[in-house]
């Protein structure tokens, strides 16, 4: 089949587009971000920038396509989110009818009986919201899944993973069905070729029903950390909310849409599609333990990533989402030129601007053990994956367009620098220098925000900097 992923990038959609690749179809891509990296570029999928409050985006990456896979929610989006997500499905269900687009399957959420959550309601109405065109639609909702990534998953294994002592809400007992990604991918798959499941409601739900406590507990387990969850009934969500938002590494309106339907008990007929699609279901400590294996696995993109293992230096309690600092100028030099002076990092101009802040890191580290001063490049002529310059180690090199390093002084966290060119025209680029954090729980949160100030002063004057030099090769060539 001809099938357009929307959604394609996020926690489970870089795992369902290889496995439908793998099942035969044609599958194309969409995401919000066309600078965001795929995860499988040896795919070759055709990949559209689609903003689904723009109707006028749609139908390119519509034209021929039998199945839509919409993956899509906006609890990262902020407060209204709700609305801009029954706009964003209603406007795909209109620009699908008129493709004569055959179905769609939507990823939704396990909901309460009466559900009054801002993210449970938004789930319900962006289902509804798909199927006011006329284009047959599958909903398949589940729960908590169990996979890197997983908001829900990352708040608890944040929250575990660094918490001696929790003072949580009573909603804390109520009772949820975790399901490992590896099953859901499996009904998703499966789904494709099962027509007859139009209209159908499906519930994904786990092997047990297990309190979120319980399930903090396994996570805890898993991570050979010891945690003390004491109940406060009386104990306010937005208050909990704000704590997680010291200790977590997950965006904060991500982490309150979740929370706010702690207390609401889930409902779940998984008997159903278990009878339309038999399989069996993976034992919720054997999930938790693969994703702590996956997270050990030394793979690494061309691009930075949520999640990739090399940044969070292979450790289960770095956060998966990371922080970043990013400084963009455009520069009047072609990408040769830019990438001359990119190659200068850690010679004589170390990094272009206020070495001395570099310098004093540098001297923190040496001072509590760290390699901070073993300054130098392991190849002063050129840039080369493995290479050592000062104490980043080089983890990706595409001349004339990316570098990325990984930092190696001692932290609370994992994080890197990416230093990338983007084309405007021949002699005209967009310069970008970021900075990422994985934060380890509390600390590495106050780690990143102690070093924020100093971030932004620091990008603003090396890429100011660097674009200068850039500038001054271009013109010295023009000039010959």
């Amino acid at each position: 089949m001809r099938i357009l992923v929307i959604g394609a990038l996020g926690t489970i959609g870089r795992k369902l587009v290889p496995a439908l690749v793998g099942a035969g179809h044609h599958v194309s891509v969409s995401s919000r971000d066309p600078n965001k990296p795929a995860p499988w570029p040896e795919l070759s999928c055709p990949r559209f920038t689609l903003d689904l409050l723009e109707p006028s985006s749609l139908p390119d990456a519509l034209e021929d396509v039998d199945l839509v896979y919409y993956l899509m929610h906006g609890m990262s989006d902020g407060q209204a989110h709700s609305e801009l997500e029954a706009i964003a499905a209603k406007n795909l269900a209109d620009a699908a009818a008129a493709a004569e687009v055959q179905r769609i399957i939507y990823m939704g959420s396990l909901v309460s009986v009466k559900p009054k959550s801002e993210h449970m309601l938004a789930r319900i109405a962006t289902g509804e919201a798909l199927a006011s065109s006329g284009v047959a639609v599958t909903e398949l909702r589940a729960g908590i899944i169990i996979t890197p990534g997983s908001a829900a998953f990352e708040v608890m294994r944040d929250l575990v993973g660094h918490m001696p002592l929790a003072f949580v809400p009573k909603a804390i007992e109520t009772k949820a069905p975790p399901i490992a990604l590896e099953n859901v991918l499996h009904y998703l798959v499966k789904l494709a070729n099962m027509p007859e499941t139009a209209g159908m409601v499906l519930d994904a739900a786990g092997p047990e029903w297990l309190s979120y406590r319980q399930l903090m507990l396994r996570i805890a387990k898993h991570l050979n950390k010891s945690i003390k969850i004491m109940v406060l009934p009386g104990l306010p969500i937005k208050l909990a909310c704000t704590v997680l938002g010291l200790i977590t590494s997950v965006p904060q309106s991500l982490a309150k849409a979740l929370i706010a339907g702690l207390a609401e008990q889930l409902e779940a007929k998984p008997e159903v599609l278990r009878g339309l699609i038999p399989q069996k279901l993976m034992p919720i400590d054997d999930a938790i333990a693969q994703v702590f294996e996956e997270e050990q696995v030394h793979t690494y993109p061309k691009r930075w990533q949520d999640g990739v293992p090399t940044f969070r230096n292979f450790s289960s309690l770095h956060g998966f989402y990371a922080k970043a600092a990013k400084k963009t100028v455009t520069v009047n030099a072609s990408a040769a030129n830019i990438w001359r002076v990119i190659n200068l990092l850690g010679g004589k101009h170390r990094y272009f601007y206020l070495d001395v802040l570099w310098a004093m890191r540098e001297w923190m580290d040496f001072a509590v053990g760290g390699k901070g001063r073993e300054h130098g490049r392991s190849d002063y002529r050129t840039l080369r994956v493995g290479e050592r310059v000062d104490s980043w180690t080089i983890l990706s090199v595409e001349e004339d367009e990316c570098l990325v390093m990984r930092f190696g002084m001692k932290a609370p966290g994992g994080g890197g620098m990416q230093i990338s060119i983007e084309p405007l025209s021949e002699n005209k680029h967009q310069l970008e220098v970021a900075l990422y954090w994985h934060p380890a729980g509390f600390w590495g949160l106050v780690y990143w925000y102690f070093f924020a100030p100093w971030h932004g002063w620091l990008l603003w004057g090396m890429t100011k900097n660097m674009a200068k030099l850039a500038e001054q090769n271009q013109q010295a060539e023009e000039q010959k």
